[in-house]
């Protein structure tokens, strides 16, 4: 997909499909945006459902998950709380630290980060402890709205499958995608790619045979399509197949 006007085309006519098979829902609804924060935190190397049962161990040990009260908790009982989620040992110190930052220097109020504009608040999401540049986008997206794309591993995984980038370096990533993602379609296409990611294209035994989108897929037509036959019912040679997706 990656390179001339019509891999653009290619592009935007692959995401209205998976938006269309994934419609939008925001996980974030009803949600404070210092949950929002945890509830990313929590879901690093770990599934959607351990991260939910994580946070809901938080809801039932602490109650309203607010940064006071997150702040004054000891560590070993936030490790238990959120055991579901997989890590704590190494989540917990950083929940708390994250808290007691947020109380010391924003009064608890994470909505005076999310005041700011998009890349000053994006600075100042990183500059708490556990928070990295995907953590800051998925807060500044789902928590404030902002036209942001954030990656996950889905998300890289299919882009460089579809030759947006040729390494996984996570800037140069969102970077591609914004720049190809008009900046109100960012929110609902983040959340379709991560669908699609978990459905069918997969890490693993990607579900090349059931994908609506393979005709556009660069990974699936130089590792997955089958490849034409001669009239002697011999497989054509490859570097012919690639000249004519070349020429395509």
């Amino acid at each position: 997909m990656f390179g001339p006007a019509v891999d653009r085309r290619a592009f935007l006519r692959t995401m209205r499909i998976l938006e269309a098979r994934y419609p939008f829902h925001d996980w974030s609804r009803g949600m404070t945006p210092f949950e929002i924060l945890v509830s990313t935190i929590l879901s690093q190397n770990t599934t959607v459902a351990n991260e939910r049962r994580g946070l809901e161990g938080l809801r039932a040990r602490f109650g309203n998950l607010t940064p006071r009260n997150l702040a004054r908790a000891r560590v070993a009982d936030i490790a238990k709380a959120i055991w579901h989620a997989g890590l704590a040992r190494r989540k917990a110190p950083r929940i708390r630290a994250t808290a007691q930052q947020l109380l010391e220097t924003r009064e608890g109020d994470l909505e005076q980060i999310l005041a700011l504009p998009t890349g000053r608040a994006r600075d100042a999401l990183m500059a708490l402890p556990g928070v990295g540049p995907k953590t800051a986008d998925v807060v500044l997206t789902m928590a404030a709205d902002r036209a942001v794309l954030p990656v996950d591993t889905h998300i890289a995984r299919i882009a460089r499958r579809w030759g947006l980038v040729r390494s996984g370096g996570y800037e140069a990533t969102r970077a591609a995608l914004e720049a190809w993602t008009p900046p109100e379609k960012r929110k609902a296409w983040h959340l379709a790619i991560i669908a699609h990611g978990r459905d069918l294209c997969t890490a693993r035994n990607p579900r090349c045979d059931r994908c609506p989108v393979q005709a556009d897929c660069d990974w699936y037509r130089r590792r997955r399509a089958p490849r034409p036959r001669s009239q002697k019912g011999e497989r054509e040679p490859a570097a012919n197949l690639r000249q004519k997706v070349k020429n395509r």
